[in-house]
């Protein structure tokens, strides 16, 4: 059985090694061939942080567990959770290095981009065949697998479902060497994450390595358009306008710019933004898009295709559980693939067919997906509006389920808008 992966993000890596980790077994080996095609000419070191959660632990321990244990070399214990937070292309490279080690399962091409999905001429009508923007190569398949990210090809031309929802929320990434100079070298004692709010509409937040990566701080910086300037939207030019043209704009029209948090805050964002490692990141801002899962068509896959990671549910990063939620699906897909592959259903009992399974692993999928992405939802428009510590923790049954992982029951325990209350209303 071979299948194809349309993206070569984490989703796509992670979900190609849990499908090699299914031909493996050995009491009923299978024969599974994983093709990723990735538009990109090659991968770029662009991006700051990632929040390993204990759910996308459970899941990597077993689809990839050596590449687990370089991310736990690698990060920092998040006290909270108990998970990792890390610098994204060390979560990026270490399933990267797992790939290129499968090699014997696991082909990778890189600037290939999806443009059709037809039947094949050959056998059933199940087995398809892609055809890519770029090359003259078509490549046939059992399983076509959209990876893609929220912008997902797969998810708008081949599945014909509607894109993302924007956020009118923006965010810029980068990081910088605190080795540069000695101004920088106040940073070194941060914490591991620090989060500064200019107003109701600009949050910067600055993640801290230095305990693993000497030298080490990344910034995130976020803009609420609809909160800007009474909702306004701001002078911005894609491409030109940076984060300090917006923070500045604000110190400038705040009622108290000689405030002295708000001049330190300042200051600190002028000496850490004004001395980025890549000068191009304060230029490159990318919407934050959300998949909308209450509407008719659910997860959305059709046939022998399907979505995982932000193809399929990407939501607002307000806890970090975007990637942990891929890495669950990667595992769960891994386990459906192996199912069809065997002729038999997850329990072992029964016939099963590919289109059957992955309907199978969306339907428990969708519910979880669904939940976890209203509450990230809510709490990012809380983070505007309120104080972020009176943004109410998750209710305890709530966060256990959470964090249990791929083996999770597709519905909560209770409902994730309980805990907020009356806060509902300021959103």
């Amino acid at each position: 059985m071979r299948v194809l992966i349309v993206g070569g993000g984490l989703a796509g890596l992670a979900a190609a090694l849990g499908i090699a980790s299914k031909s493996d077994d050995g009491e009923d080996p299978l024969d599974l061939e994983v093709v990723i095609v990735e538009r990109r000419p090659d991968f770029e070191s662009r991006g700051a942080t990632f929040g390993l959660q204990p759910n996308g632990i459970a899941a990597l321990e077993e689809i990839a567990p050596a590449a687990l244990e370089t991310m736990r070399e690698a990060g920092i214990s998040i006290a909270t959770t108990g998970g990792y937070m890390l610098p994204w292309w060390t979560v990026r490279d270490a399933l990267l290095d797992a790939v290129l080690a499968r090699k014997d399962r696991i082909a990778l091409r890189m600037g290939m981009s999806i443009k059709s999905v037809v039947p094949s001429e050959d056998g059933d009508g199940r087995r398809m065949v892609a055809t890519f923007h770029d090359s003259d190569v078509t490549i046939e398949a059992d399983v076509i697998v959209g990876a893609d990210g929220v912008h997902s090809h797969v998810r708008r031309r081949i599945l014909n479902l509607p894109p993302a929802v924007p956020s009118n929320a923006l965010v810029w990434r980068g990081n910088v060497d605190t080795n540069a100079n000695t101004s920088l070298g106040r940073f070194k004692p941060y914490p591991l994450a620090t989060i500064v709010r200019f107003g109701p509409a600009l949050i910067l937040a600055y993640f801290n390595f230095q305990e693993k990566v000497d030298g080490k701080l990344a910034w995130v910086f976020t803009l609420n358009k609809d909160a800007y300037a009474g909702g306004s939207d701001p002078s911005f030019e894609s491409g030109a306008t940076t984060p300090l043209d917006l923070i500045e704009s604000y110190v400038k029209s705040a009622e108290s710019p000689d405030d002295d948090v708000l001049r330190k805050d300042f200051e600190d964002a002028k000496l850490v933004l004004g001395s980025t490692h890549l000068p191009s990141d304060l230029t490159y801002s990318t919407e934050m898009g959300v998949v909308d899962l209450n509407r008719e068509h659910g997860w959305g896959g059709r046939g022998n295709v399907t979505l995982i990671g932000d193809a399929a549910h990407s939501l607002r990063p307000a806890s970090g559980l975007g990637g942990s939620l891929a890495f669950e699906d990667a595992t769960l897909l891994s386990r459906a693939i192996a199912a069809a592959a065997r002729g038999r259903d997850a329990t072992g009992a029964g016939n099963t067919s590919v289109e059957g399974e992955l309907r199978s692993f969306e339907a428990r999928r969708l519910p979880r997906c669904r939940s976890l992405s209203r509450d990230q939802t809510i709490r990012s428009k809380l983070s505007y509006t309120i104080p972020f510590s009176d943004i109410p923790p998750c209710d305890p049954k709530y966060r256990e389920w959470t964090f249990k992982g791929p083996d999770a029951s597709p519905e909560p325990p209770v409902c994730e808008t309980e805990v907020f209350g009356s806060l509902l209303e300021k959103i």
